[in-house]
């Protein structure tokens, strides 16, 4: 691992003395250099996310403070930045995301992560007040990112099972952080199908917004034999080309874009069926987001199981679709075809000031592996209930439930 020249005390001579001694300031774009050092020391060549590897995105980070929060900690008498995270904003979706937490390994010890996730938010909540809510999601290899966020308030909403591949297929966390007066703008819920009953409740636990539930109903019957097994899928992997197309079918839909920070550079098409899919895809970790489609998903009724076969063929091991709580139908016919709901946002996102609950719905197709995941005892209600469904998929035919 490169070592940073501009740390060259020794790990001993930081004290918690120093703790009175640390200044927090907005980045620039003359950080950009050390930023993509400290980040090399903190994560290594395995770092999934282009934040601390891409110049490109860096600078337009830096240079843009409406869009996005950079922050980093220095250390009175100590050379160089100790500490850094941003908190990246999409103010026509009210919403941002706190990401980037990293700490100089000669600077740990110190609650250097806390305090300025703790400062960042606070700031955003004064500077940005169109922002409604920032998420964070945190890797469960170790629990200090989980309480640090934990301890700022954020609340725990779910679980991303087997969503990244570093070194192995970890499982993410995700929190929610949530402005005064917000939660109760929430739209109630009309219907919600029995696999979403125990997400639904544990989340309006961790928030404090406890809602009974209304109205639970069975869902619909989708087919998912494999008649359609010569059904042909294509995939364009031309982010550009993929973009235009984007907006040219969505210029007047907002509505079905909603993903927030996430792109197109994937379409997934069928000419026979008429639909194009939009997809996020990291090919580094084998990460697959599903943004919107041209035709309501329930279109593809049946041929599903033949697109998860041509999704495994591309290299694609994870897939995630964020789906609003009141697209029954949808939500229905993604857990039909193997998804799961593993997390559940509530006011994601407000539209004529009524705020609009979300569910993510999860499909990992590798082997589900927690062994070496260490989850905080707030998310442990999430991954049991996750568990189990998993189970009641996967081994109800040979006699195994929970």
């Amino acid at each position: 691992m490169i070592q940073n020249q501009r740390f060259n005390y020794k790990t001993e001579e930081v004290t918690t003395t120093m703790k009175d001694n640390i200044n927090i300031r907005r980045a620039n774009v003359n950080d950009r250099e050390e930023l993509l050092s400290l980040y090399l020391n903190v994560y290594g060549d395995d770092y999934p996310l282009e934040l601390g590897t891409n110049k490109q995105l860096m600078t337009k980070l830096l240079e843009n403070q409406d869009c996005a929060f950079w922050f980093v900690a220095e250390i009175s008498d100590r050379p160089g930045i100790a500490a850094s995270c941003v908190v990246e904003l999409e103010p026509e979706f009210k919403i941002g995301k706190v990401t980037g937490a990293a700490v100089h390994p000669l600077c740990t010890g110190l609650g250097l992560s806390t305090r300025l996730i703790g400062h960042a938010v606070s700031t955003v909540m004064e500077k940005a007040p169109s922002i409604n809510t920032l998420y964070a999601t945190t890797r469960t290899v170790t629990m200090a990112s989980q309480k640090m966020l934990l301890s700022n308030g954020f609340k725990p909403l779910g679980i991303f099972p087997n969503a990244r591949k570093i070194k192995t297929y970890e499982t993410l966390t995700l929190m929610g952080y949530f402005r005064e007066g917000v939660l109760e703008k929430r739209s109630p819920v009309q219907k919600i199908p029995p696999s979403l009953v125990e997400l639904y409740l544990q989340t309006n636990k961790s928030i404090g917004d406890i809602r009974p539930v209304e109205l639970v109903e069975d869902c619909p019957a989708f087919s998912t034999d494999t008649a359609h097994a010569d059904s042909k899928w294509e995939f364009i992997q031309a982010p550009e080309f993929v973009e235009k197309r984007f907006n040219e079918i969505f210029s007047n839909d907002r509505e079905s874009t909603f993903y927030p920070f996430h792109k197109p550079n994937l379409i997934i098409s069928n000419r026979d069926l008429g639909v194009e899919m939009f997809a996020s895809f990291n090919k580094k970790d084998h990460y697959c987001v599903i943004i919107s489609a041209n035709k309501p998903i329930t279109t593809i009724n049946g041929h599903f199981k033949q697109l998860a076969f041509s999704f495994k063929e591309i290299g694609v091991y994870y897939l995630e679709t964020l789906v609003r709580l009141d697209s029954f139908e949808a939500i229905c016919f993604l857990g039909a075809n193997r998804f799961l709901p593993s997390a559940y946002y509530p006011a994601m996102r407000e539209i004529d000031n009524v705020a609009h609950d979300y569910v993510l719905m999860t499909r990992t197709m590798v082997p589900l592996d927690f062994s070496e995941s260490q989850i905080a005892p707030e998310f442990t209600p999430f991954v049991k209930e996750y568990v189990r469904q998993w189970i009641d998929l996967n081994l109800s035919t040979v006699g195994v439930h929970l």
